[in-house]
């Protein structure tokens, strides 16, 4: 009998227990025996182009104009293969389909054997070729409460995917203060309709405590929504910063071609920068060897005062380590 997927486990990363880490043994070997950690999966950040001005944009002081150039881009994902990456979500920044050579973009991690997910907020998805769209292992779209999904979008959203049956779908949608309930209804009912794997309800991370998801599991539960697609990611608990590890596991790679310590540095610090801090930044991507041979001591993550990786830390910190009696669990 198949197992039931258990989607906040497979379509979430921070703030849960890495447990896809526990289950890659390729990963662990590899870890174990070379006493370093492997960049298996990337988030690439291609362009700060974008077709939005969202209120809640955690990039919203970045250089709107800056990108990546497409040589330099192709050297850094052969780097990342040799360097044993076997993932890669393509995101922003910007609206990664504004990239002028995105096209090409996904070909290249494709040929390096390096399965892509896709974060766009939909509005070019219609212009995207067959070929390219079919290279994508998933594709979550970003939606929140400030958006109208009816129309034109919604009827051009349908057909890309009625046309993309191999893609996994998803969506990603940001919740305010005040919920847009009827909003949300239409996002889970198209989920629902067009078989997609998720709908991950997050709030918005520069005020996570002023949404309370059990109030909006209510919310849906009232309008008689069948919620069991939807992921409700309150992003509350976070934690200091400490000793860290997750840049060496999944480093985020920015339109400026450095590699930064994760996805949450625009809202890390003290005072969040919405952009990539220079502080956060540990070293030129194409000098990725070098960075990953540094993997065996954590990185200084004190600074951070808003950190949702402490399970990946304290984790990747013990498959650096020798333990004896592995056996007395």
């Amino acid at each position: 009998m198949k197992r039931a997927v258990d989607i906040k486990t497979s379509f979430t990363a921070a703030d849960s227990i890495p447990l896809k880490v526990l289950l890659d043994r390729e990963l662990l070997h590899e870890t174990h025996h070379n006493n370093r950690l492997i960049p298996i999966h990337i988030q690439f950040l291609p362009t700060n182009k974008c077709n939005m001005k969202c209120t809640f944009c955690s990039c919203s002081e970045r250089n709107a104009d800056l990108e990546i150039d497409f040589e330099v881009a192709r050297t850094i994902i052969e780097k990342c293969r040799q360097a044993g990456t076997k993932a890669v979500t393509i995101t922003g920044g910007g609206e990664p389909l504004l990239y002028p050579r995105f096209d090409e973009l996904i070909e290249c991690f494709y040929a390096n054997g390096i399965k892509i997910g896709l974060v766009s907020n939909g509005l070019l998805l219609h212009q995207v070729p067959r070929k390219t769209l079919d290279k994508i292992t998933w594709c979550r779209i970003s939606n929140d409460d400030q958006r109208n999904f009816s129309g034109t979008y919604r009827d051009r959203l349908a057909s890309v995917v009625a046309a993309s049956p191999g893609v996994d779908w998803a969506f990603s949608h940001v919740v305010s203060t005040s919920p847009n309930i009827a909003e949300i209804v239409r996002v889970v009912g198209f989920a629902n309709e067009h078989d997609f794997t998720h709908v991950r309800l997050v709030a918005d991370l520069f005020q996570p405590e002023e949404v309370d998801m059990q109030l909006l599991r209510e919310a849906l539960g009232k309008e008689k929504v069948d919620d069991s697609k939807v992921v409700y990611q309150g992003r509350k608990a976070y934690d200091q910063g400490g000793d860290c590890y997750i840049g060496f596991l999944k480093p985020l790679i920015g339109p400026d071609g450095n590699v930064y310590a994760c996805c949450g540095v625009q809202y890390a610090l003290e005072v969040p920068s919405r952009d990539l801090p220079e502080e956060l930044c540990l070293g030129r991507a194409v000098d990725l060897e070098t960075i990953l041979a540094r993997s065996a001591a954590p990185l200084d993550g004190s600074r951070c005062v808003k950190c949702y990786y402490m399970n990946y830390n304290t984790l990747l910190r013990g498959m650096l380590k020798s333990v004896a009696h592995k056996e007395f669990v």
